[in-house]
């Protein structure tokens, strides 16, 4: 890992992941960059400018360089931190960039003006965990950046699990050195489930770990049941593929535990 993105609409609840990506950056001593996707205006261009083409948002790139000054005070200058500005629709935005920078993770704030509302039906964070490419990880307001020392990793064993995925996980927590609790709901596992779990622990073999199959059949409250007992720091996902359609009219599995998480979820892709 090299470089991390953080989205930010300047919001009040934007701090959260802003300050999370910081502290991320500086444990792992990667590259920070701070974008801001602004609307445009009717009859401007769609190409990058410069937020001082309109008045509106001059006020906005001072905002994002005094953001920057602030992290680099607080890092004393150990991160190096960029900041983006460009106009058009920020899910575009956001994943133009990701290639652009080579991005290895992304990091965005589950709400933004309207808390209540992103928690009932999702935000701009949730709706991009179908389509992105690189790895997202999601901040909720009030989760503050301690060094991890769990995590838990929820897997489907229903269906062939993606070894990039996977290894990406892994590579994550081997990065940060936490343990990995990794869970599966299946009330009666059966001989495929069982010889599926087997194959996961063992290619786990060189990294901290537990695994369990958890009663139910609803991801997000087995998660929240088991959460209770158990301590961590970050949940892991891993998304499966979805239709245009059924991503249309569902929410997946991801984007119901991320939309009620209390602790940040990371979609690993």
């Amino acid at each position: 890992m090299k470089t991390i993105i953080v989205a930010t609409d300047l919001s009040a609840s934007a701090h959260w992941a802003t300050d999370y990506a910081l502290e991320l950056a500086c444990q792992l001593r990667l590259r920070l960059i701070v974008i801001y996707a602004y609307e445009v205006a009717s009859g401007d261009s769609p190409d990058r400018m410069s937020p001082t083409d309109n008045g509106e948002y001059e006020q906005a790139w001072g905002q994002l360089s005094q953001l920057r000054n602030q992290m680099l005070g607080t890092t004393n200058h150990l991160v190096d931190i960029v900041i983006i500005a460009r106009p058009g629709a920020p899910a575009a935005i956001l994943i133009d960039e990701a290639a652009n920078q080579r991005a290895d993770l992304l990091v965005m704030g589950l709400v933004g003006d309207e808390p209540i509302k992103a928690r009932q039906v999702g935000s701009l964070a949730t709706d991009m965990i179908p389509n992105t490419q690189v790895p997202m990880l999601l901040v909720p307001p009030g989760a503050v950046f301690q060094k991890p020392q769990n995590m838990v990793l929820a897997i489907d064993l229903s269906s062939p699990i993606d070894a990039v995925s996977i290894d990406m996980a892994l590579g994550f927590a081997q990065r940060l050195h936490v343990s990995l609790d990794v869970v599966c709901l299946d009330d009666k596992p059966g001989e495929l489930q069982q010889n599926a779990a087997r194959h996961i622990r063992n290619l786990l073999r060189n990294q901290p770990h537990t695994f369990s199959f958890l009663p139910g059949y609803d991801v997000a409250l087995a998660l929240e049941d088991y959460l209770a007992h158990h301590k961590a720091d970050i949940i892991i996902l891993l998304p499966k593929p979805h239709s245009r359609l059924r991503t249309w009219l569902l929410e997946s599995n991801t984007q119901e535990v991320a939309r009620l998480a209390t602790i940040p979820v990371l979609a690993a892709v």
